[in-house]
Order: structure tokens, then sequence, then C-alpha cells
């Protein structure tokens, strides 16, 4: 099980960084346009906002089916952009070790499992962080925002509760 989980996160990280260098290696704007009123610049990533966020998301759910947690379906609000009018929350979650309620137990699985945990809870901070940064009005953002949270809380759940 621990060789799983750990080949599981390998694969996450692997699977972020082709799909990180084949987006930067396509020509790409430094610009994007978000609506007819917003254009974002590029971060330091080199990334947009949205790209960095569809990256992020990728990672969020490798990094779920590794630990054996169904990933968060899509919220339904996309499809009438209801998701436009939720502003995007950060949940700035501690790592699971700086967070005296979680006592998962000392094994190497469920260490494993509280090192995807933090890393799912990390990248569903930075969606929303970036999802603000896009004003709170891009659907598909905030949604993916409300996902990753989700997501963190899911797989701090399965962290938390580890024997």
């Amino acid at each position: 099980m621990t060789r799983g989980l750990l080949v599981g996160g390998c694969c996450a990280v692997a699977i972020a960084c082709s799909a990180k260098g084949s987006q930067q290696t396509a020509a790409r704007s430094p610009v994007s346009a978000v609506s007819d009123r917003q254009v974002v610049a590029a971060g330091p990533t080199g990334m947009t906002p949205r790209d960095e966020i569809e990256t992020l998301d990728r990672e969020i759910e490798a990094q779920l089916t590794s630990m054996g947690v169904r990933p968060t379906p899509p919220a339904t609000c996309a499809a009438d952009a209801s998701c436009a009018q939720v502003s995007p929350q950060p949940m700035s979650v501690v790592p699971a070790a700086a967070d005296p309620t979680c006592k998962p137990a000392a094994s190497d699985t469920c260490k494993d499992s509280c090192t995807l945990s933090d890393s799912i809870c990390k990248n569903a901070d930075r969606i929303c962080v970036l999802a603000q940064q896009l004003g709170g009005t891009d659907a598909y953002a905030n949604e993916t925002c409300d996902r990753g949270n989700t997501s963190c809380k899911a797989a701090r759940e399965r962290c938390c509760s580890c024997l």
C-alpha cells in the first residue's frame, strides 16, 4: 500500500511536470484575455492564472486517485455560470503535522497519505488565490476553487483518520 501511494505520488509529479513542460514549449502570449473588461498577465511561472489553475486541478485529481479517493466531480454551476456569483475562498489549511486535531497512525502508509493531503490542500489554496486574482468573476476558476476545497477536505479526512 505504501509503495502504491509513493508510486502514485511520483506519477502525479511526473504528469504535472510533463504538462508544464509541454505548455511552456508552445508559443504563448504573455497576456490572456479573461473577459471583455479584464486582461490578466502571465505569472512568474510563465503561465496565465487560468493555465495554472488547470495544471493544479489535474495534479489534485492525480493525487486523489493515488490515495484511493474518488476525485471531486465538477460543480454543476459551470453550465449555468452561477459559479461567477460565488466568491472564491481559500481554506488555508495548516499541514497535517501542525494540526493538533489530526492524529494519523505513525505508519508509512499514513505518512504518505498525509503528505499527499498536504499537497492537495496547498494546490487547492493556490487555485483559490488565483481565482481571487481573476476578480472572483471567472466561473471556471471559482468552481475549481470550490472543487479544490472539497478535495482538500476529503484528503485531510483520509489522512487524519488513517490507522
